[in-house]
């Protein structure tokens, strides 16, 4: 019984430890996600692309600050510029989220 009670106790402390992880990783996901959000918000408004530019910087969002990378190039059609972002936290060496899709060529 008391093997029985032991293996119990921690099959539930790895439960919660594995949820909480998995947890601050879809927060981080999620913040990420928001950050290019915003840089698109940015993109298609006061911030215009240039084909073969390539941009960085910080921005903080849930109380940590996160990178972000722009590359521009050209697609196959004028009319469209090719972008791609890369999120990360500050520091980090993975990349968090990515995002690609193609603005309107003003």
């Amino acid at each position: 019984a008391l093997v029985i009670l032991s293996t119990s106790i921690l099959v539930l402390y790895n439960l919660i430890l594995s949820t909480s992880f998995s947890i601050y990783s879809l927060d981080d996901h999620y913040h990420s996600k928001e950050v290019a959000n915003n840089r698109i918000a940015l993109l298609n408004t006061i911030e215009k692309p240039s084909i073969g530019n390539a941009r960085s910087g910080y921005m903080k969002m849930g109380g940590k600050e996160w990178q972000w990378e722009e590359s521009f190039e050209a697609s196959d059609t004028e009319e469209l510029i090719k972008y791609e972002i890369l999120i990360k936290q500050k520091g980090a060496k993975k990349y968090t989220y990515k995002s690609e899709g193609f603005l309107i060529n003003e």
